[in-house]
């Protein structure tokens, strides 16, 4: 049996050793720590000092607008988004994403602000914030003219029919849902969604209010079914970072802004925009 001073000196061994690794375990706690830590909070100071505001854009006329031949954007969102950056002396840089990849853009930090035409909801906030809502917008199905086998949404249930719509869209969800039994035909972009219904590809297609209205007027060869109804109505709003509640609350009043002076209402005049009687404020 070890006498007691030979345990007191494995006692002594194990205790040093145990001290030798704590640095080394507050050392790698620390890596750790700088790996999990999300990035700072971006204010808009960051942005006025490097002169440059980052933001997101989907095509989705007449909110956002891209010139086929130069790349370049315009439209209500856009015009409204520059006149923002000339207000506070600052570059609007766009960047373009989809629709199924815009979150990731803000929540990646490639852009400060997407004023892609959103519809903020519940489970979205959750993961981005959203501005003030700017107008309401709903989704509407466009059939070839003289289909007439589409007449409430209980109609699209069935396993032989083909339903158009856009990928990462609100449509997309509610068609699943209200339809679970039909087959899905699911495109990148709002215009391509109206194009299948054209080119005979879907039985009926499912867009955003503003889409099908556009398509309607273009197309002569379809028409809007479920009764001509516009359904789930949503507010749709601009998105940014979770953290970034700075910009958040200087975006807001931006928008106030532009609301009570009326430059945004005489934009969505200009543009001709579908939802003038559909504002949110």
């Amino acid at each position: 049996m070890p006498t007691m001073t030979r345990r007191s000196e494995v006692m002594n061994s194990r205790k040093n050793r145990i001290y030798r690794l704590v640095p080394t375990l507050f050392a790698a706690m620390a890596v750790v720590s700088l790996l999990v830590t999300p990035a700072d909070a971006r204010d808009m100071a960051d942005i006025t000092k490097s002169k440059q505001f980052n933001i997101g854009v989907v095509p989705f006329p007449p909110d956002v607008i891209r010139d086929p031949k130069t790349g370049e954007y315009k439209g209500i969102f856009v015009d409204a988004a520059r006149s923002i950056c000339e207000t506070i002396e600052v570059e609007c840089v766009f960047k373009e994403f989809a629709w199924a990849t815009f979150i990731a853009g803000i929540q990646s930090r490639q852009i400060d602000l997407s004023v892609a035409s959103t519809y903020s909801k519940m489970k979205r906030a959750l993961v981005v914030n959203f501005s003030q809502p700017i107008y309401f917008l709903g989704y509407r199905a466009v059939a070839k003219k003289g289909d007439n086998r589409f007449n409430s949404p209980e109609d699209l249930n069935n396993a032989d029919i083909t339903i158009g719509v856009t990928q990462g869209t609100g449509e997309h969800d509610w068609a699943q849902k209200v339809a679970p039994k039909a087959k899905l035909s699911v495109v990148k972009t709002e215009e391509l969604n109206m194009l299948q219904i054209i080119t005979g590809k879907v039985d009926v297609a499912i867009g955003d209010s503003v889409a099908a209205h556009h398509a309607l007027v273009k197309q002569s060869g379809i028409q809007a079914v479920l009764g001509g109804r516009i359904y789930s109505r949503n507010m749709v709003a601009w998105a940014m970072h979770k953290e970034d509640t700075d910009i958040l609350r200087f975006v807001n009043t931006a928008l106030n802004q532009l609301i009570a002076s009326g430059k945004l209402e005489d934009l969505a005049k200009k543009y001709e925009a579908p939802w003038i009687n559909d504002l949110a404020f």
